[in-house]
């Protein structure tokens, strides 16, 4: 019998996952699919099926996905097949004989043009995922930093506090004592 993913499992992470240290990050559905060459609503799909780790931003028609990183990268490394037919591909054609003429000499530098291409692809959306994912941290790292100050004004303030309640029940004491003993 095949269960079906709970909303933890798809991906409904309500802010509960967001704040773990060591997370990469989160990006946008768009973002994620251009890193597995994929469209967007298989992203989406992914999300469903618990492939992908998200957490939902909006309700309804503006329901979107903020996609972590990490599952990302963890999902393509799980798929493979780009990586090692890339490099099968090389070897092969390092191995092969020279071209007997100019249609395979086109042919194969139009592949190698093609998975270069795809390559350079591959990293510029690494690239982007990291930068993205590198901002998503700084601008955690300064709202942290805020809810710090904030904490310690007010912790200064209950010192300040305590310190005046603890004055005004010595004054009180001794004003007891005065009373009781008629000084």
């Amino acid at each position: 019998m095949v269960e079906k993913p709970t909303e933890a499992a798809r991906g409904e992470h309500a802010g509960v996952n967001a704040e773990i240290p060591g997370r990469s990050g989160w990006v946008t559905t768009k973002v994620a699919a251009a890193a597995l060459g994929v469209n967007p609503r298989t992203v989406r799909a992914y999300i469903e099926r618990g492939d992908l780790e998200a957490k939902a931003e909006g309700e309804g028609v503006e329901k979107a996905y903020s996609v972590s990183i990490e599952s990302v990268y963890a999902l393509r490394d799980r798929r493979g097949g780009s990586r090692g037919t890339r490099e099968r591909t090389r070897e092969k054609s390092a191995s092969t004989d020279e071209p007997a003429d100019i249609t395979s000499i086109v042919r194969e530098l139009t592949a190698e043009l093609i998975r270069s291409t795809s390559e350079a692809a591959e990293l510029r959306t690494r690239l982007e995922l990291t930068e993205s994912a590198q901002s998503t941290v700084r601008e955690e790292r300064n709202s942290l930093r805020e809810e710090r100050d904030s904490l310690r004004e007010e912790l200064q303030k209950e010192r300040e506090r305590a310190l005046e309640l603890e004055v005004q029940l010595r004054e009180s004491r001794k004003g007891f004592w005065k009373r009781l003993f008629g000084g």
